[in-house]
């Protein structure tokens, strides 16, 4: 992914723009903070050559309300962190559907 990607942002939906100029439309999974930092968790909404189908992407993230910002995630212990969180809110989710 490019240093930053200027995504067009609806409702639930983020089109990016990959290295290769290839356009992917991703799903939103999750913005969240962590410290001082937002995250956001995107998922592409068709399988993409050489990545899982069930792999996620993360990114840094930032909004002032109208214009929308995502950036690489530099560090991988940044990224480490980023992920944690997103995994334990996918856990929480997931107990919270089980609960009656």
């Amino acid at each position: 992914m490019s240093k930053e990607n200027k995504p067009i942002l609806t409702e639930d939906t983020i089109s990016l723009i990959l290295d290769d100029n290839v356009e992917v439309e991703c799903d939103i999974l999750a913005i969240f903070p962590v410290k001082q930092q937002f995250y956001v968790a995107l998922k592409p909404q068709t399988p993409i050559e050489g990545y899982e189908e069930s792999e996620y992407f993360l990114y840094r993230y930032e909004s002032d309300g109208e214009n929308v910002s995502v950036t690489d995630i530099e560090s991988d212990e940044e990224w480490e962190i980023a992920e944690d969180k997103f995994e334990e809110l996918l856990d929480e989710e997931q107990f919270n559907e089980m609960e009656p």
